[in-house]
């Protein structure tokens, strides 16, 4: 689905990141704007966003209960027949597709991992992209080929609890531990902000400049 096929009038929610500061909005498209889309203004802590490229949209369909998730290009600020509003862009986040490789992003924080809904064991999640995660597993414990893990960890930093449910598709070794790659069975605003704050991160180290 494209952003501008978004109906006019409908709320979308808006994830994103301002100002150092995460927060959720929720706004009201207006209509097409060349390939972007007007919506109504957004405010972070009572002031105009000037313009953020760190935001997740979420857009349901009230008909069928479908949610559409869109990773933001940039929304700025606008002036429109003399008011302020916002133009969205943003191309949506398809996951169907298993077999293409996604950009991965070290993590290398302590997790939680209940497999199978019986066993909880301690992981270290390593890497995350928007297909897949890998965690080392450790000495003491093990998963086999297909076991269905619920995942939770913390954001480094603040308490912010990342949850996500996956399914192993390979084992490895990191060293001496026993590791897994695994797909991502469900995708959802919280772990797609993240995985966009860990590319922010990534090419800010490689001194690629990125607009805030």
């Amino acid at each position: 689905m494209k952003i501008v096929e978004i109906p006019q009038m409908t709320e979308i929610t808006i994830h994103m990141v301002y100002n150092d500061t995460e927060m959720t909005v929720r706004t009201r498209v207006l209509t097409v704007y060349g390939e972007a889309i007007l919506v109504t203004p957004i405010l972070c802590q009572g002031q105009m966003v000037d313009y953020c490229s760190r935001a997740i949209i979420e857009y349901t369909e009230a008909s069928s209960g479908l949610k559409h998730i869109f990773q933001s290009d940039s929304i700025s600020r606008t002036d429109f027949n003399g008011t302020d509003f916002h133009v969205v862009r943003g191309k949506e986040i398809v996951i169907s597709d298993r077999h293409r490789k996604a950009e991965r992003y070290m993590v290398q924080v302590m997790g939680t991992a209940v497999v199978n809904h019986r066993k909880t064991i301690n992981v270290i999640v390593n890497d995350i992209s928007m297909r897949g995660i890998s965690v080392v597993i450790g000495k003491g414990n093990s998963v086999k080929l297909g076991d269905e893990i619920k995942l939770s960890f913390f954001k480094s930093g603040i308490m912010k609890r990342i949850s996500v449910k996956c399914k192993v598709v390979r084992l490895f070794k990191v060293g001496d531990y026993n590791a897994a790659g695994c797909v991502l069975e469900t995708v959802d605003s919280n772990l797609t902000l993240y995985v966009s704050e860990k590319k922010q991160e990534y090419n800010q180290k490689i001194g690629v400049k990125v607009a805030v």
